[in-house]
């Protein structure tokens, strides 16, 4: 038996929800009456607001029309804006699965998609235990979460949020795109 093992239970999972799936106007919750961010849109770029830091800015994300899309943190580098295709870098692993690799300051992080709508987080150096799941639904049913996260996830929090929102636009594009290419079924 090893002496080491402790035999307290870590916390429970943090699961975030979202006001809607309009990336508008959305507000990111824990509980419905303690708003954690705010997720504005004018079309070109996508803000993602601290509602607990007045003025703070966590993320913008800048949608461009020729050349690649960016991802800007205010509080980081200076700001620069970083393609996203660098900072969430589509890869493949081991097994054939494609993954987005995500750069922080803690390392990398792996998203590996689990279906169509739902991809997991973890740490590139464990690829067997998820710190983060996430559902891209086209639509939240109440009291479903957008995404949850493992109590020692917490310090990626927003690095996640920031690539869960850039994740979420990525898989209803592709569903778009299907459906005009394919038509989508007769209701």
């Amino acid at each position: 038996m090893d002496s080491a093992a402790t035999l307290v239970n870590p916390a429970p999972p943090t699961y975030y929800f979202m006001t809607s799936t309009n990336l508008k106007n959305a507000t990111i919750y824990v509980h419905p009456g303690m708003p954690l961010y705010t997720i504005t849109s004018d079309g070109k770029q996508t803000k993602i607001s601290d509602r607990r830091t007045p003025g703070r800015i966590v993320a913008i994300f800048h949608q461009r029309e020729i050349l690649p899309n960016t991802v800007s943190f205010p509080e980081r580098n200076g700001s620069a804006p970083i393609s996203v295709q660098k900072w969430l870098r589509k890869t493949k692993l081991a097994d054939g699965t494609t993954a987005f690799v995500m750069e922080t300051d803690y390392g990398p992080y792996v998203w590996k998609m689990i279906s169509s709508h739902r991809q997991k987080v973890y740490a590139q150096c464990d690829l067997d235990r998820p710190i983060a799941s996430c559902s891209f639904h086209t639509t939240l049913s109440s009291g479903k979460p957008a995404f949850l996260l493992e109590y020692d996830a917490e310090p990626l929090r927003e690095d996640i949020l920031v690539a869960y929102l850039l994740q979420r636009q990525r898989v209803m594009s592709e569903d778009r795109l299907i459906d005009v290419f394919v038509g989508s079924p007769a209701g």
